[in-house]
């Protein structure tokens, strides 16, 4: 899908003139950030008087419940400033900007004269604390191409990628972090292939990195988005090194600005080399941190999550209850989703139609006890048990398999169905009386032949035997 630039001025003098800027939608108050981040799903009442199985289909809306916390609003001020603040330096009306693009498609960046006014900050936070769910959604308030046509009367042909968002590769490499980026960039244009197809490694690991840093610089890349950053730990003697002065590089030499995203591991990774840790920081760290029990954000997020019941008896929201779901997910946000999603699939299977107690320690001793060394990790409070909270989870197959809807048909149930449904054919087939067909005149002369006391004879007299042996055979017939 194109989005047309549509250039609203800015009133800050650093943004005025700058289409890429202008072209942006606009600042946006706090209270309007958050309402369009915002997503609550539809419930209506009449819902909870589906029959089962449609009300099994309902409850995955609380997937994409998304409540907007102070975190969230914190979050998307910082990526509307490093947006503009990065596109200062690279303006298009500016002489200075196609210089800079023609030094980096020379790889003579040594007569480059740029001042780069990209900034950076990190995220980070345990698994499931919601951070990647907040940065997709803060991302999502900006369309992700932009292409321009005319600005101010002159004729200004060019396609924007607002923003870029990219994993970083499992084993840390340069070269995984080049084809993501390929990969990621053709499907913003809607171009599969374009890119990733084009650059292949077989030029070097070099002429791959020249590659994507004259790409995110041709398409005046807003920002690009580095998520998992904490499987650097697993790069090989010196990946990792390489891999954050790549990325400063990006936005010292580039001037695109990087925001890093993954586990609280993430931190040491920039502790190792304090320029880098600095220039992760540029906007600072904004950390998901567990909340306690007690964490207003947090409870406000269990009453909005608990209007969202598809049983029939719905439960009030007692203390108690507040104190089992944060016993059995320590305040982790994808665990409270999943807590409810299954607590409500088990009580409308068991015929209960209701939540309480039973029902979610139930589901966390079975669907959920895969969680329940991470959980108790957290639940401890002990420092180096609570660094090993990442490692106990188990892996992503393992967690969406968790989620997988079980019929509550008994194998019994199903025998029976295949019994009544047998009785029900057999009770339907109409009973008709075989009748015997007459015979034939064959079967008479052949009946009558078999009763006669001399068969040879008989049969003669029929003219049913054969008076020279060899009046079927081939040769016979070929010499007479």
């Amino acid at each position: 899908m194109n989005n047309l630039a549509q250039y609203t001025p800015s009133p800050i003098p650093d943004y005025a003139g700058n289409p890429l800027i202008e072209a942006l939608p606009p600042v946006l108050a706090e209270m309007d950030a958050a309402r369009a981040i915002a997503h609550f799903p539809a419930l209506a009442p009449d819902e909870r008087l589906f029959s089962k199985e449609l009300r099994l289909h309902c409850v995955d809306r609380l997937k994409d419940l998304i409540q907007p916390l102070p975190i969230h609003l914190e979050l998307e001020s910082a990526v509307s400033s490093i947006l503009r603040t990065g596109y200062v330096s690279r303006n298009p009306v500016n002489a200075g900007t196609w210089r800079h693009l023609h030094t980096l498609s020379t790889n003579r960046r040594d007569l480059a004269l740029f001042h780069s006014s990209a900034s950076t900050f990190s995220l980070v936070g345990l698994s499931g604390i919601g951070k990647t769910t907040a940065l997709n959604a803060v991302l999502s308030l900006y369309p992700q191409k932009i292409v321009h046509c005319r600005y101010e009367g002159r004729e200004f042909l060019h396609t924007q990628i607002v923003w870029l968002k990219i994993e970083c590769p499992f084993d840390g490499s340069l070269s995984g972090l080049c084809h993501a980026f390929f990969k990621a960039l053709d499907k913003a244009l809607d171009e599969p292939g374009r890119h990733s197809a084009r650059f292949r490694s077989k030029g070097g690991i070099m002429e791959m990195i020249h590659s994507m840093e004259q790409l995110a610089s041709t398409y005046f890349i807003g920002a690009l988005v580095i998520d998992e950053l904490q499987h650097l730990n697993a790069a090989k003697t010196g990946g990792k090194e390489n891999l954050l002065n790549f990325f400063v590089n990006l936005i010292n030499s580039i001037g695109i600005p990087v925001v890093f995203a993954g586990t609280n591991s993430m931190i040491n990774l920039f502790a190792d080399v304090l320029r880098n840790a600095r220039r992760a920081c540029g906007q600072g760290m904004y950390d998901f941190r567990q909340p306690s029990e007690a964490d207003a954000a947090w409870n406000m997020l269990v009453d909005v999550i608990w209007r969202y019941q598809w049983i029939q008896k719905p439960a009030p929201l007692t203390p108690e209850l507040r104190k089992v779901l944060y016993d059995l997910t320590q305040g982790v946000t994808d665990f409270l989703a999943k807590l409810m999603i299954l607590g409500q699939r088990y009580a409308m299977q068991a015929n209960i139609e209701t939540l309480n107690e039973h029902v979610f320690r139930h589901i966390a001793d079975t669907k959920l006890k895969l969680l329940k060394p991470a959980i108790a990790a957290l639940r401890s409070g002990d420092t180096a048990a609570m660094k090993r909270f990442e490692d106990l989870l188990p892996p992503d197959e393992q967690l969406d398999a968790l989620m997988r809807n079980e019929s509550s048909v008994s194998i019994n149930q199903l025998a029976a169905l295949h019994i009544n449904k047998a009785v029900n054919v057999i009770a339907e087939v109409p009973q008709v009386r075989a009748e015997r067909p007459e015979p034939d005149a064959v079967s008479q002369v052949s009946r009558k032949i078999a009763s006669d006391a001399d068969p040879h004879v008989a049969l003669a007299e029929q003219g049913w035997l054969a008076k020279d042996v060899l009046e079927f055979s081939d040769t016979y017939h070929a010499v007479t």
